[in-house]
């Protein structure tokens, strides 16, 4: 007697044993489920402008934003009234000669992305998911542009004065300083001779991309832009 209920017992547990594995994995996929919903959510709210009184000024400093699939960067002229970027990234930060620079372009992003992708044939798919599903530390990345081009993935807007301020007072926010105030430079970081990265404030994650930081640049000029800006804000309306 006390043998057959010790075989149904066994017997029982082994049936639910799938049943179990269905509970879990559906539990699993309503998980998930909710956390794909609240980011398309987050994504939906970022197509609401905000700035809408804002208004390009055709005498202003221009400034670009370059975006592709995974990366967006602001490119700013070299020198202007306001600042001159030559005087916070220093000449030993670069491999080559940065003096005939007329641009700078500056990149916030995943530090371990931009240690494993240099070019977009290294791009992994596990390199890709850890930068958005795990917070992470960020760098910035700086390149000295003899020369812009436009294309179909680059914005240009004039600012004034004013306004360009306050988006270079973000961006200089941006960077972790020494005790001095002085950038922190990562030695032998850089892809080429005109590139450098820095040391950066902030924590890398889905819903705080290098899209994320453009876009916030841009809300500190003041100009047209989306609420939350997780993915590409090239295609959101600027005027």
């Amino acid at each position: 007697m006390g043998q057959d209920a010790t075989t149904a017992s066994f017997d029982s547990t082994r049936r639910s044993i799938p049943r179990r594995i269905l509970v879990l994995l559906k539990r699993c996929f309503q998980g998930i489920s909710l956390v794909v919903a609240f980011y398309l959510l987050v994504v939906l709210a970022g197509l609401i402008p905000v700035d809408n009184d804002f208004a390009a000024r055709a005498d202003g400093i221009e400034i670009l934003v370059t975006s592709n699939p995974v990366h967006a960067d602001v490119v700013l002229p070299i020198e202007t009234s306001v600042v001159n970027w030559r005087d916070h990234f220093p000449a030993e930060c670069f491999a080559g000669n940065k003096q005939s620079a007329t641009h700078v372009a500056i990149g916030w992003g995943d530090k371990g992305f931009f240690l494993q992708t240099s070019t977009w044939n290294d791009l992994k798919a596990s390199t890709a998911a850890n930068a958005l599903l795990w917070p992470s530390e960020t760098w910035l990345h700086v390149t000295m542009k003899p020369s812009v081009t436009t294309s179909q993935n680059t914005r240009s807007v004039r600012l004034s004065a004013k306004q360009y301020s306050e988006l270079t007072d973000f961006v200089l926010r941006s960077f972790r300083t020494d005790r001095n105030d002085h950038n922190i430079p990562i030695e032998s970081a850089g892809y080429s001779w005109n590139d450098a990265f820095f040391e950066a404030r902030g924590t890398y994650h889905c819903v705080n991309t290098c899209n994320s930081w453009v876009g916030r640049a841009l809300r500190c000029a003041g100009v047209r832009t989306g609420w939350i800006t997780p993915l590409s804000c090239i295609d959101l309306p600027w005027q």
